[in-house]
């Protein structure tokens, strides 16, 4: 596997799009309504990767692996709120297909993202329910704050902070 990290170039949006819906619905399914699942399609990826890429607060890269995208992440240059950490920059997602988790593309993502941000201070949440993503974010050093927040999904759906 010869991965490369690359931003986002109009040629992989509709692959890009392909793979959220596909690793949204991977991550989520059984875990949040399915109403949910499903609003994640690749059209809505589509329309938000375009709108991602067009947003200069924004950074968007693909991994790349024979040139087929496998997974990507979305960075913002400054956090959003509940986030108060003005000195850093937030990891808003970060989804590598399932098949290829523990390869180190999550990382190679990760630490392009720091470099294309400028800033090697992310923030992030994630949801409580994911144990292999929190347990991926202790690994390449990302700590808990101890905040959470929930999200109303439904049933509620509590956020992890790092």
């Amino acid at each position: 596997m010869a991965v490369r990290i690359a931003p986002i170039e109009p040629r992989w949006f509709e692959e890009k799009a392909r793979v959220q819906s596909r690793a949204w619905r991977e991550l989520n399914q059984g875990n949040i309504p399915q109403e949910i699942v499903d609003a994640i399609t690749p059209r809505f990826a589509f329309k938000l990767t375009q709108a991602h890429a067009e947003d200069p607060n924004q950074v968007v890269l693909v991994a790349l692996d024979d040139g087929h995208v496998i997974g990507f992440a979305e960075l913002l240059r400054t956090p959003r709120p509940p986030i108060d950490r003005p000195e850093a920059a937030e990891l808003a997602s970060l989804y590598v297909l399932a098949d290829r988790h523990r390869r180190g593309v999550g990382r190679m993502l990760v630490e392009a993202g720091m470099r294309a941000v400028g800033n090697d201070r992310l923030a992030l949440w994630v949801a409580g329910f994911n144990a292999d993503a929190q347990g991926f974010y202790r690994h390449v050093g990302f700590r808990e704050t101890g905040r959470t927040q929930t999200e109303d999904m439904g049933p509620e759906l509590e956020m992890i902070n790092y």
